[in-house]
């Protein structure tokens, strides 16, 4: 005998489907991804309350002991994970290495998009004594956020970018080159000052001015905001020797797609450290929980204030079982009063479901 369908789907995208990233921070904000784990859960739970008369019937309803438990298991079991977790409780720590030093290491610059450094800080922060020059046999050596940035990312590797490419001026019929070093802007005043040691890119010369067409160094800016001169020897121009007259100076000295070169000290570690025992008192943590769907939307889950409900707690297989030693974790996510009454638990955002 066949069913009959009783309804139809009434939204597809209200069918969540797959995993979830697991995210664990100090308590306010900032996130660190606890990696592979399975079995992650998300319970909310409370106590009834009720308040009976004797001869009225209940005359009030509620809940106390308001919560949410979430689980799972840690497939990585990562010390200093450990210490984010259990802060409070226990601590993680590194132990540092002998500083080592890298020279000339190729690093391809595209766009303005980061490129991270072979090697990182076993402590996760920058990495030391960073020079970037435009070849081994250094000819230029380049200025930090004039020609390039340097970001932290949040797994610790240090990364560089070109710097963007903002305008000191652009397309300019008044500018002229003067003394063969002194650039000169006759009305008017520059986008953004050039500081001493700036590199700067000049473009748009026409024959028999090319040569002025390069990466120039600024010695000295001698008249604010509209008169500066540069270590390099340039052709003397008149204003209007650009194409269509004009004139374009850009900051930075670093060209899209160029190969520069790196020197810089990294510290890795000898190893890291956990230690538990003797403190009293947990410390708050924030909880995030997002699901991704193949459209790149997301389905977030915030627990805005959460303590370890469990201790550490390590299951050793036998040799021949390939499985890894699993780490289940708990935290308690439990009422933020700084937060406005029905909202101080947890939130749900949800991008997947907007049409």
């Amino acid at each position: 005998m066949a069913y009959k369908q009783s309804t139809d789907i009434q939204d597809n995208e209200t069918i969540r489907i797959g995993s979830v990233k697991f995210e664990i921070g100090p308590y306010g904000g900032g996130y660190t991804d606890v990696g592979a784990l399975v079995d992650a859960s998300f319970k909310e739970s409370w106590t009834d309350v009720v308040v009976k008369s004797d001869n009225a019937g209940i005359i009030e309803e509620g809940i106390t002991d308001h919560i949410v438990t979430i689980t799972g298991t840690w497939m990585e079991i990562n010390v200093a994970n450990l210490g984010i977790a259990f802060a409070g409780i226990g601590t993680s720590a590194t132990v540092a290495a002998a500083p080592v030093s890298i020279t000339d290491e190729a690093v391809l610059l595209t766009d303005y998009d980061l490129t991270e450094f072979t090697y990182k800080n076993g402590d996760g922060s920058e990495v030391d004594s960073i020079v970037v020059a435009d070849a081994a046999a250094a000819v230029v050596t380049y200025k930090r956020d004039n020609d390039y940035v340097v970001v932290t990312k949040a797994d610790g590797n240090t990364a560089i970018a070109r710097s963007n490419a903002s305008s000191i001026e652009t397309a300019s019929a008044l500018i002229a080159v003067t003394g063969t070093d002194t650039i000169t802007l006759s009305a008017g005043a520059f986008d953004v000052n050039p500081a001493p040691g700036d590199h700067l890119t000049l473009s748009g010369f026409i024959a028999p001015y090319t040569a002025n067409n390069r990466v120039v160094t600024v010695v000295e800016v001698t008249t604010l905001d509209s008169v500066f001169t540069v270590s390099e020897t340039l052709t003397n121009a008149a204003e209007g020797a650009g194409v269509a007259g004009t004139i374009t100076i850009l900051n930075g000295g670093i060209a899209d797609g160029a190969t520069v070169y790196a020197d810089y000290d990294y510290t890795p570690l000898t190893s890291r450290t956990y230690t538990s025992g003797g403190a009293t008192s947990k410390t708050a943590r924030i909880v995030r929980l997002t699901n991704t769907n193949v459209a790149g939307k997301t389905w977030i889950m915030l627990i805005h204030k959460a303590y370890i409900g469990d201790g550490l707690s390590m299951d050793f297989p036998a040799d021949d079982d390939r499985n890894p030693v699993p780490c289940p974790i708990t935290l308690i996510g439990k009422i933020d009063q700084t937060l406005t009454s029905g909202a101080q638990l947890f939130s749900i955002t949800d991008t997947q479901d907007t049409t």
